[in-house]
Order: structure tokens, then C-alpha cells, then sequence
């Protein structure tokens, strides 16, 4: 069992003048930050057609990264102290996009989805839509492709986290 502690500062609301306007079916239930050394997090949770939606992205000065999307906020909690202990745990997104990931623009909340290469070290993993609820994901190693699996966004970042974590370990069984 991993010894972990969030070391970041407490979640605190997103300061925010306005209320943003959300996609069709989706629902702000918080957008909450916090710091840790020089990292910024949000954690925003939203709900989508009556599913819990709790996303977790980590920015430092200009770069953002997803950090992963989750059924609830405990999972994301566990990321962040994952995160807060060594950021090379997790399996993140760096966005195209300059920090910070969630945002709003012309009154619309703008956030990134569980979409796109994940890279740890030597080791990435593409996420990709596979269908119009459907995504896939594979590992890639060099050349060598491999699937792990297909579902919706939060069962696929816990598989690659799953997948990673394992290969870190060295052995499935551990």
C-alpha cells in the first residue's frame, strides 16, 4: 500500500466574475484550484446527462496538463497526492493550449477532455474517440502498438493508469 499525502493547498473556489454558459446537457456542480510548490490544479466537476464528471488538470507557468477524469472527487484526490509526490506517476496530457487548462471564454466554460497522447517518460498512450460515445485506447512503445481497451473517458484514464502503474511496477501480480 503507497504511503501518500496531498501536500498542495487546501481546494479553494475558483474566483470567477461571472457564471459561464456550459454545452447543451452539461451542468457546473464546482471549479475548485489549488497550488503545490510551483503547480496550479483545478479540479472541476461537472455534470453530464446525469453522470459526475470530476476532472483534475495541473499547470505550471505557461504549460497545462490533464491530469485525468474521474467518477468521483476521492479518485482525484489520490492523483493529486500521486501528482504532488512525483509528477512522472501520472500519466498527463500537455496541452497545445497555454495554462490554465479550464478557462472561460466569451462567457462559455472552456475545458479539455480525456483526448490525445499521454506521455510518462519513455512510455505514452494514445486516447482517442473510436465513435460518438466511444473512445479506445492503445499503449506505444517505439514502433509496437498495443490496445487497451475502449469505454467511455473515466474508464479509460483509470485502464491506462492501471496499464502504466503496472509497467512501472514490473510485474501484474504486485
Amino acid at each position: 500500500m503507497r504511503n501518500l499525502s496531498i501536500q498542495a493547498t487546501p481546494w479553494q473556489p475558483s474566483q470567477s466574475a461571472e457564471m459561464p454558459r456550459l454545452a447543451l446537457g452539461e451542468s457546473l456542480v464546482s471549479l475548485d484550484e489549488c497550488r503545490f510548490d510551483d503547480w496550479h490544479y483545478q479540479r472541476l466537476l461537472l455534470e453530464r446527462k446525469g453522470e459526475r464528471f470530476c476532472y483534475l488538470y495541473a499547470d505550471q507557468r505557461r504549460d497545462a496538463w490533464v491530469l485525468g477524469v474521474f467518477d468521483t472527487p476521492g479518485q482525484a484526490e489520490f492523483f493529486l497526492a500521486l501528482h504532488n509526490d512525483n509528477p512522472l506517476k501520472v500519466p498527463a496530457l500537455k496541452l497545445n493550449t497555454l495554462a490554465p487548462a479550464v478557462r472561460i471564454e466569451q462567457g462559455m466554460l472552456v475545458y479539455p477532455h480525456y483526448v490525445g497522447v499521454y506521455r510518462v517518460g519513455f512510455k505514452s498512450y494514445l486516447v482517442e474517440r473510436a465513435g460518438n460515445t466511444t473512445m479506445q485506447a492503445q499503449y506505444i512503445d517505439r514502433y509496437k502498438t498495443q490496445m487497451i481497451g475502449e469505454g467511455g473517458e473515466k474508464e479509460l484514464c483509470l485502464a491506462v493508469y492501471s496499464h502504466f502503474d503496472a509497467r512501472l511496477r514490473g510485474c501484474k501480480m504486485c
